[in-house]
C-alpha cells in the first residue's frame, strides 16, 4: 500500500514532528531522514523502503545492476547517501526528532506539510508546500 495525502503539522519546540496516523503503521518503528536533492524538503523512508531506494539507485545507473563495492563511483555515491541519511526511532508518541541541522537543510520553519509520496513522506514547510501545489502544471505532466 502506497503512502498518499497531505497533512498539516507543527513542530513542537524541540523540533519533533508527529506523524501522520494513518501513515505510522507502514513506516515503522525505525525510520531513515534524508535530506531530498530536487527540493527543500526531507523524505522520511521507513528502514525496508529505504533500503529498496537505494538499491533502486544503482540499478537505475548505466550499465550497473545493483551496487558494486568495487566500483570507485558506486562507493562514492553510497557514501554521499549514507553521510546524508539519519536513522531514529519514533518514539511512543508517534513522533520523530528532527535536529536543527535537518530542519536548516530543507529551510523548514515550525509549520509543515506531510505528503505522502507512495514510498516515503516528504516533509516541507507549509508555505513551501502550498507554492509546489500547481493544478495546471500538474494537469501538464499527468497528460504529457
Amino acid at each position: 500500500m502506497g503512502m498518499t495525502g497531505a497533512y498539516e503539522r507543527n513542530l513542537d519546540a524541540k523540533g519533533r514532528l508527529s506523524l501522520p496516523a494513518p501513515l505510522r503503521e507502514e513506516l515503522g518503528e525505525h525510520v531513515r531522514v534524508f535530506k531530498a536533492l530536487d527540493v527543500d524538503a526531507l523524505y522520511v523512508f521507513s528502514a525496508e523502503a529505504f533500503d529498496k531506494w537505494v538499491e533502486g539507485l544503482f540499478a537505475g545507473r548505466e550499465g550497473h545492476e545493483g551496487f558494486n563495492p568495487r566500483d570507485i563511483n558506486d562507493q562514492k555515491l553510497m557514501r554521499a547517501i549514507n553521510k546524508r541519511t539519519t536513522s531514529m526511532d519514533v518514539d511512543s508518541a508517534g513522533r520523530i526528532g528532527l535536529s536543527e541541522s535537518l530542519r536548516k537543510q530543507a529551510n523548514l520553519d515550525r509549520e509543515v506539510t506531510v505528503v505522502g509520496n507512495y514510498d516515503h513522506l516528504e516533509v516541507w514547510d507549509r508555505a513551501a508546500a502550498d507554492e509546489d501545489d500547481d493544478d495546471e502544471a500538474l494537469l501538464d505532466l499527468f497528460f504529457s
